[in-house]
């Protein structure tokens, strides 16, 4: 298996005008990362709708990424639900269809103790043994954070427990989870604005909503850094914030599929309870993107 590394992209799910998951859609925006130079896919996560997918839904985009990819990028699937029995199916399935890994976020809706939390992660690591495992932390959408002091007791103790995705955007987390795990245990930030900053201070990398839109910037600050050209690396995170924060930093999905379909991949629709763009939104955001664009260096 394959470990996560680098510039990791989570995707968005392309529909088509009745609300279907488009999977040629999805096989061609494969192709259009690979040939960007992304290390990996965290498929179904926050920014592809998951939650709003069905089951089915989601083990059928898994199945179309790596019938498509074909062991080019690294493949790991979010498959933490609400409740542990969802979970397991879902890490079932990713394994048996051939997945790199299985993301796994923290149960949702409910509030939960560290140890609950603790437990839970538990026994799905016991369960799956063979199976490398990544912890997934965004506590804005969960309501539940893993406190360093959690995942550093999951990494000593599981070693099919490879890493973390932070997307809690507290640099404080990411010290200390940097601080208190085994040797060799993985983070991953899902905050675009911190992306050179983390990778200096021993991080292995990013999950990326932007980064699956324009891989370029994403890309180059990555083999700058692995090149120790670090104020080249700089100049292109100031390149990358602009562009990330021209189309929402990840926390506007439909501005995300915006900016897809102006690059040609997808048609800009949301499902529903969320709103796509109306065509004169489009209009604006495509100007205003087109500027930041020419004041960075890239192209649509």
């Amino acid at each position: 298996m394959k470990l996560l590394e680098g510039v990791i992209v989570a995707h968005t799910t392309p529909f088509n005008n009745h609300d279907q998951v488009n999977h040629d859609e999805i096989k061609k925006y494969i192709q259009f990362l690979i040939k960007k130079g992304v290390n990996g896919l965290f498929v179904c996560g926050t920014t592809a709708e998951a939650q709003i997918l069905s089951f089915d839904e989601r083990k059928k985009i898994l199945e179309t990424v790596l019938s498509e990819n074909k062991g080019k990028m690294t493949i790991v699937a979010q498959c933490g639900t609400i409740n542990l029995d969802g979970t397991r199916d879902l890490i079932k399935h990713s394994q048996s269809c051939g997945a790199d890994g299985a993301g796994i976020v923290t149960p949702y809706y409910y509030l939960y103790k560290q140890e609950e939390l603790f437990e839970y992660y538990s026994i799905l690591a016991r369960e799956f043994q063979e199976f490398p495992l990544y912890l997934y932390n965004i506590p804005a959408l969960t309501g539940n954070n893993l406190e360093p002091s959690t995942v550093s007791r999951l990494s000593y103790e599981f070693s099919n427990i490879i890493g973390i995705k932070d997307s809690s955007g507290n640099l404080t987390n990411v010290s200390n989870y940097l601080l208190e795990t085994r040797p060799g245990f993985k983070i991953f930030v899902g905050y675009d604005r911190a992306f050179l900053s983390v990778l200096l201070m021993g991080a292995h990398g990013t999950v990326t909503g932007p980064g699956g839109i324009f891989p370029e910037p994403f890309v180059e600050v990555w083999q700058a850094f692995q090149n120790k050209e670090y104020q080249k690396a700089m100049e292109l995170q100031n390149k990358l914030n602009l562009i990330s924060i021209t189309i929402g930093e990840g926390n506007s999905l439909a501005m995300l599929k915006a900016a897809l379909k102006l690059r040609g991949i997808g048609n800009g629709l949301m499902r529903r309870p969320f709103r796509s763009m109306s065509e004169e939104e489009m209009h604006i955001f495509k100007e205003k993107l087109e500027k930041v664009l020419q004041k960075t260096g890239y192209q649509l």
